[in-house]
């Protein structure tokens, strides 16, 4: 046993999330995450293989699966990951003579009516435009049931042919929240507005583990996304170190400043202070964005 304790004075949790498969056949085994950088890393290599192995394959059957790519889930991960999915796929291709357009097949399974619905009917419905013009196949109100080496099942009982499924419909809190003493709502850690624990004044959560409350909106949580996480880790430092100096706490309140996606070549939506974007510019400010995050020039 190489367990080891570690007193504190003060303990932050942040263990964030986990992808969540729901347990449907096939998935932990068969299914792609798309949740971190080896994630990534692991789907293009995938791809890649699969462009490789139908290359040298000319039975039809068997190169169908290789080339078909589904993507489970109509948020920012989906769709944002089944746009650099296709604009790969599509430009790779003229390396593998064997291969053409029409062989491919590019798949979007999402469960609601329209597509990215944090950002609203009017920006999901150009989306699912801007995608199924560059060949993406978008399916509407039905889920992915299971999964076998050859074959993705949805719920309506429709299997198309496939090696590669990307999961993006759902995460969990880290499995060590469950364990942990303290009082959980919907399976996160519940903390105060001032991002404490309840029962253990010592002990703080931020992040996506964290149930944080929303105090314009009673019983009602912040979202588990970057620009909050980010937040609220630097108030709950502040708030230890006003602890530490007998200062008051400061309460956690943010309203999302905006949601930014890019759906490949150039184009993106956006919601901004409650207004809406699409096209060059969007995708402009969604880089923007993100580039400023990096930590230095490099």
């Amino acid at each position: 046993d190489d367990s080891q304790q570690v007193d504190y004075d003060h303990l932050v949790i942040a263990l964030g999330s986990i992808i969540n498969f729901y347990n449907l056949p096939g998935f932990p085994e068969l299914a792609l995450g798309m949740k971190s950088l080896p994630d990534a890393i692991r789907v293009r290599a995938q791809i890649i293989r699969h462009l490789e192995d139908a290359n040298s394959d000319s039975n039809p059957t068997r190169r169908e699966p290789l080339l078909t790519f589904v993507v489970a889930g109509g948020g920012f991960a989906g769709v944002e990951t089944v746009a650099a999915l296709n604009d790969f796929v599509r430009e790779a291709l003229p390396f593998y003579p064997n291969l053409c357009e029409a062989m491919l097949r590019v798949i979007l399974v999402h469960s609601g009516a329209v597509i990215l619905p944090e950002l609203g009917e009017s920006l999901g419905r150009y989306t699912q435009k801007v995608l199924a013009r560059r060949g993406v196949e978008v399916r509407l109100n039905t889920r992915v049931k299971r999964m076998t080496k050859n074959s993705v099942f949805l719920a309506d009982s429709v299997a198309i042919p496939s090696r590669t499924l990307v999961w993006t419909a759902g995460t969990a809190p880290s499995p060590l929240i469950s364990s942990l003493p303290c009082s959980k709502e919907r399976g996160r850690i519940r903390v105060n507005q001032f991002l404490r624990v309840s029962d253990w004044p010592d002990v703080w959560a931020v992040g996506d583990c964290a149930f944080v409350p929303d105090i314009r909106n009673p019983g009602k949580s912040h979202p588990p996304t970057a620009q909050h996480a980010i937040r609220e880790g630097k108030v709950v430092a502040q708030n230890i170190a006003a602890v530490l100096s007998g200062r008051r706490l400061k309460p956690f309140s943010f309203r999302t400043i905006g949601l930014l996606a890019s759906i490949g070549r150039r184009i993106g939506v956006a919601r901004v202070f409650g207004f809406n974007f699409s096209g060059f510019l969007a995708w402009w400010m969604w880089r923007t964005l993100y580039l400023s995050k990096l930590p230095g020039l490099d």
